[in-house]
């Protein structure tokens, strides 16, 4: 008979690493934004418990299709049919995973699984049949596969395929129940398990072939093409920009790594530069992740490009309590406004409020130094809303804004979580502004302006950039994995986080 079941068990637990390897799409881009090395030790981590547990603890009730086959015995040759067929019960294997150049070796060792049937059978020279249940153990002493990735050309997707492939298998038990089963064993014991041996034998690489090469897109379908990256409608893309790579003793993945607003997805105008040729993560640590200005900048313009952010009005009641008068024209001997920062102002719109269109142009841009700064361009129109309710020009502005961040890794606490990621904290801005047109009130010092703006900037939008960076940036982990003492350091150009993972 075909021991489909038990090869399908033991494959399952192959073709998990396909959720390690091929879990995510593949698309063409010029470079990646995020490359995550895993040592060996970290890749078997990532599989043990997600994977091993679940294949041979909760994944072990599986039905089969029905099987009819023959075997010779003393009495003749025996015709049968199995229906019904399940797969009750494994034994979870020793198992050992090598990673080399441009392979990952598994081999599984010390492993067995049962088979339940319902069985007729027939002697057709003796014009005899019977019926009752069988029940099958069959022992693995090894199964040893070597696995390639490759780029699928009609789908663009990665897939794996099996190199090599060879497999020893043990003794072969077999109980019968029903009928006169006590008597068909007397003749069924040797032939028939010797039977079943061989076709297990011959049956098991070809199968993991097969089941490799035909069944990994599909599985690796179930795994979703971006994940979250905060509490705000942001997610990343996370499809590969090529074939994830094995060498000695670690796996990488070079993922796109573009953030965008689910909602409102727009297209990030630029595209990822490459990582330094020599910026090679340290085999030392368990896991490391990259992330370059690419990844964080398409972060800050999926943020901007809403429209809220891209283009939005100021006017005295947008303004916290502390700059409510801020935009009048007038205002008393106690009180601030632009009136006193440019009595030409004031003069020519006397009693007016001011109103600020901000449109933001080119995307914020992200710049990775020792330190972590964003610089925006934006134009604003400034306007004067008169007593009579009209509303007219008082002159546009060019304001070029650059702020300074700190930047952390925030575990989430014990045992993870969904808020461990990145952590931006806005600490500077500066302004730089200048004069560009359509000014009703004639010329107007560089200085007056950049006074009226860093006052604007510090109380108005250092706020907003605070309350749009608050939820941070996840890394995008699956959940069931935990990070144990991540450290982040800030590169130029990238940022990288080194952690161990443990399997929850």
């Amino acid at each position: 008979m075909s021991l489909r079941s038990g090869v399908t068990c033991l494959l399952k637990a192959l073709l998990a690493f396909s959720f390690c390897v091929t879990c995510v799409y593949s698309q063409s881009y010029a470079s990646p934004g995020l490359k995550i090395r895993m040592t060996e030790q970290a890749f078997k981590t990532c599989i043990d418990k997600m994977v091993m547990d679940r294949v041979f603890v909760t994944e072990n009730q599986i039905q089969l299709p029905d099987e009819t086959d023959s075997a010779k015995t003393p009495l003749g040759t025996v015709f049968y049919n199995i229906t019904d067929i399940q797969v009750t019960g494994f034994v979870k294997p020793v198992y050992n995973v090598a990673i080399t150049a441009g392979r990952l070796d598994l081999t599984l060792l010390n492993t067995s699984f049962t088979i339940h049937g319902n069985w007729n059978y027939d002697y057709r020279q003796l014009n005899f049949s019977d019926s009752g249940s069988v029940n099958i153990s069959v022992a693995v002493y090894s199964l040893n596969v070597s696995i390639v990735a490759a780029l699928d050309p009609p789908t663009a997707r990665p897939s794996l395929k099996v190199d090599h492939c060879s497999n020893i298998i043990g003794k072969v038990t077999l109980a019968l129940n029903g009928g006169a089963s006590w008597f068909h064993y007397l003749f069924l014991a040797g032939t028939f398990l010797e039977s079943v041996g061989r076709k297990a034998q011959a049956k098991i690489c070809g199968f993991a072939k097969s089941f490799f090469e035909t069944e990994t897109s599909v599985l690796a379908a179930l795994y979703p093409l971006q994940r979250d990256v905060g509490d705000d409608g942001l997610v990343i893309d996370l499809r590969p920009v090529d074939v994830p790579k094995f060498d000695d003793g670690y796996v990488e993945f070079l993922l796109n790594g573009t953030v965008f607003d689910k909602d409102d997805p727009q297209k990030f105008p630029m595209q990822a530069g490459p990582f330094p040729e020599d910026d090679e993560p340290s085999n030392q640590d368990p896991v490391s992740i990259l992330v370059s200005e690419y990844v964080l900048s398409s972060y800050a313009y999926a943020i901007f490009g809403r429209r809220s952010l891209q283009q939005h009005s100021i006017t005295r009641s947008s303004l916290p309590a502390p700059m409510d008068s801020f935009l009048n024209t007038t205002c008393s001997d106690e009180t601030f406004c632009m009136g006193k920062v440019s009595p030409q102002i004031s003069a020519q719109f006397p009693n007016a409020d001011l109103e600020l269109t901000v449109i933001i142009h080119p995307p914020p841009v992200i710049v990775i130094l020792p330190g972590f700064q964003m610089a925006a361009t934006a134009s604003v129109g400034v306007r004067a809303r008169l007593p009579d309710t009209s509303l007219v020009t008082v002159f546009d502005v060019r304001l070029n804004v650059t702020s300074s961040a700190s930047v952390s890794f925030d575990n989430g606490g014990e045992g993870g979580g969904k808020r461990r990621g990145l952590r931006v904290d806005v600490t500077r801005l500066l302004t730089d502004v200048t004069l560009v047109a359509n000014s009703t009130v004639g010329e107007i010092p560089t200085k007056v302006l950049s006074e009226a703006f860093d006052s604007l900037t510090e109380q108005y939008l250092m706020p907003k950039l605070k309350a749009a960076t608050k939820n941070g940036f996840q890394v995008p982990l699956p959940e069931s994995i935990e990070l144990k003492n991540p450290a982040l350091s800030v590169l130029n150009n990238r940022l990288l986080i080194t952690t161990d993972i443990e399997a929850l």
